[in-house]
């Protein structure tokens, strides 16, 4: 096909042909530029569908963390009263072993149908509370107080006449000591079985 020669064309040809152009150029302009438009509006559409979504996700993850905190917190909440129960219960029974104390460690009962009488004096050597002390953990003193108690010998020299002086600990002592060491015994299960709870529903 020939090329069109425009200045070979009549005069008002020439004019037709180049509004035409004109026109086909400005069209295609136009539509680009609508199709540019078109084009923005729909990437703008799906970036903000984009952002609603991961905003809608975010508040969806935010309130499940949010639940999930709740729970841990009903459940700790729950674990503590359970201990501060516990505790409290080992302190009741506690206050009731103690008011046992004086009756069973002053007088007893030589035959069941005899009268109480008082007990016969016991004596613990200071070699005694010692290793009483020694195999709970408790560290050596030479000088202390032992149950009320002042300057008792606590700690002598294992082999020295000196263990075997009186310590004046007296079978009241010894109980109430236990009493104590039971509670706080008891206490400390109580919290580590808590803990070990907490750890196996996560």
């Amino acid at each position: 096909m020939a090329a069109l020669d425009f200045l070979s064309l009549p005069s008002g040809l020439a004019w037709a042909v180049a509004a035409c152009a004109l026109s086909a150029a400005a069209a295609g302009s136009v539509g680009y530029g609508l199709g540019d438009r078109q084009a923005a509006a729909a990437g703008a559409a799906d970036l903000a569908d984009l952002k609603r979504e991961h905003a809608e996700q975010a508040v969806a993850n935010g309130q499940r963390n949010l639940d999930d905190l709740l729970s841990e917190m009903r459940r700790a909440n729950d674990a503590e009263a359970q201990l501060i129960n516990a505790k409290a219960q080992h302190q009741t029974e506690l206050e009731q072993l103690q008011e046992r104390i004086p009756n069973v460690t002053t007088v007893y009962l030589p035959a069941p149908a005899s009268k109480p009488v008082a007990i016969p004096r016991c004596v613990f050597t200071a070699g005694w509370l010692r290793d009483y002390n020694a195999a709970l953990g408790v560290p050596a003193a030479v000088q202390g107080t032992t149950a009320g108690h002042p300057q008792a010998a606590t700690s002598p020299a294992p082999g020295t006449d000196a263990e075997l002086l009186e310590s004046r600990v007296t079978p009241a002592d010894i109980l109430a000591h236990a009493q104590d060491y039971g509670m706080w015994a008891r206490n400390n299960l109580a919290q580590l079985n808590a803990v070990l709870d907490l750890q196996e529903k996560d």
